[in-house]
């Protein structure tokens, strides 16, 4: 059998007080017992989630709260989702035609594909070619993410602003390019680099050093063998997040992350420290507007192209002075920002998923609004020293049981074993706070992370401060 079978048909209740500190279990059951039936004709939804961080903990976790969905298996999962599912930890998430398979054989229902490495191995593809109703991207409309200057040629197509950009595969004509330009530059992998592959580049030599780094020591592989360069915008960041259904393109919570290692945003670019929802500049009521202008054209030129995407589309967008830009668009949720948007999501999520990968998400929207909360959420990764170069792992993270009631963790960087949860990881755990506000959200998230202990822990102490939010 695929997975640990001890992992399997966990109940609700343990799920839930595992993920949030305190005891909640009858909390959690009154909740349960009041919720309206499900809208969903087919009861004990089997669910697959494609993924091993704390973006597929969080989904999945979003999905048992549904009282539709029966089980869910995480392929591969890791420490956390271990004790609300059943990990599939001997499939990687590139192997589609294997989890395909899994996927026919135990009659799973709806798959969710997570990472971006999943989408790019077509993973997708497969799972819906199985006949597997499937939440993700074809990996020719994925491309949007693992294909940098694919992306800023979709967007010139569809009129989407974006910044001024050239591509470059060779150092010598790059340097020159270099030397001569009159603005700072954003170096870029042209591939995926797990999100560490931009570099904004204060002058001329840091500009060179990237594109160095890139195209002759092979930093990234095959991702860095040409780089895409941009001139450098100023502005505020927003991740802005749609349901993408061909030309169907609906609004999620508004968020932002906070890329580099450092508070202040200084040191390293990392895959995210943390964030919050819904963004300050932007709130939820303003994300349709915006996905209009920036995703929605996007999404009507794949189907142009005969390319239709079917999936999650996270548009990594910059405010400036004369408006928005689009920076980079994913092709999945974002991580750390799934883990802010998520927990804001209400109503039926299971069937809201199932809706877009049947192809039906207008109709389904039409008789079923989008239910948002007003709360606000932060996010703060505990993460392990080293990170993101060579973190160190191997340690036992002590606390995950004590913390305040209402407080969300979401596993990434974890490893079970029995009882006990060992670092396996740089981001090791996201620690999500909720309030009425983004000040009592960000407090509760970190009375909580003064909880979590292993010897090389270290966080950011600014997320969503009042600093850190109107950074630039």
């Amino acid at each position: 059998m695929d997975g640990d079978p001890q992992t399997a048909g966990v109940v609700f209740e343990r799920d839930v007080s595992f993920i949030l500190g305190g005891k909640v279990h009858d909390v959690i059951r009154r909740q349960r017992a009041q919720r309206t039936p499900s809208r969903i004709e087919v009861p004990g939804l089997q669910c697959l989630v494609v993924g091993s961080g704390g973006r597929e903990h969080a989904i999945t976790w979003r999905l048992l709260l549904d009282r539709a969905v029966g089980a869910v298996d995480v392929a591969p999962g890791n420490g956390g989702t271990s004790l609300i599912a059943r990990n599939l930890d001997n499939l990687s998430i590139a192997e589609a035609h294997r989890i395909a398979q899994h996927a026919i054989k135990n009659q799973i229902d709806l798959a969710v594909i997570g990472p971006d490495d999943a989408i790019a191995a077509g993973v997708a593809d497969e799972v819906r070619r199985s006949g597997v109703p499937t939440v993700g991207p074809s990996r020719e409309a994925g491309k949007l993410e693992w294909s940098k200057s694919f992306a800023k040629e979709v967007m010139e197509q569809a009129g989407v602003p974006t910044a001024p950009w050239w591509t470059f595969d060779d150092m010598d004509q790059f340097a020159e390019f270099a030397r001569d330009a009159q603005r700072p530059l954003v170096v870029k992998a042209d591939g995926l680099a797990a999100g560490k592959g931009v570099v904004v580049a204060r002058d001329r030599d840091e500009a060179l050093a990237a594109g160095r780094a890139a195209l002759e020591e092979r930093k990234f592989g095959d991702a860095g063998k040409r780089i895409v360069v941009e001139e450098c915008l100023v502005g505020d960041e927003l991740s802005l997040h749609a349901l993408v259904d061909g030309d169907v393109v609906v609004a999620l919570p508004t968020s932002r992350d906070y890329k580099r290692v450092g508070d202040g945003d200084t040191g390293a670019n990392t895959g995210g420290m943390g964030a919050y929802s819904p963004s300050s500049r932007i709130d939820d009521a303003g994300a349709q507007p915006l996905v209009d202008r920036l995703i929605a054209p996007v999404a009507r030129e794949l189907v142009r192209r005969g390319t239709p995407y079917r999936g999650i589309l996270y548009a990594g967008v910059l405010l400036a002075e004369d408006g928005p830009y689009v920076l980079e668009y994913n092709a999945r949720f974002g991580d750390p920002e799934a883990q802010v948007v998520l927990p804001r999501i209400a109503g039926d999520f299971s069937a809201l998923l199932l809706a877009l990968a049947h192809g039906r998400l207008g109709a389904y929207l039409v008789e079923h609004p989008l239910e948002l909360s007003k709360d606000h959420a932060v996010d703060v990764v505990v993460a392990a020293s080293g990170y993101p170069a060579k973190p160190t792992t191997g340690e036992r993270i002590d606390g995950l049981f004590d913390l305040p009631s209402g407080t969300l963790v979401f596993h990434a960087g974890t490893r079970r074993v029995n009882d006990s949860f060992i670092t396996a990881g740089g981001r090791v755990v996201h620690v999500v706070g909720r309030g009425a506000t983004l000040a009592d959200a960000r407090a509760a998230a970190y009375r909580a992370v003064e909880g979590i202990r292993f010897p090389s822990a270290f966080h950011r102490s600014d997320i969503a401060t009042p600093r850190a939010v109107h950074a630039s």
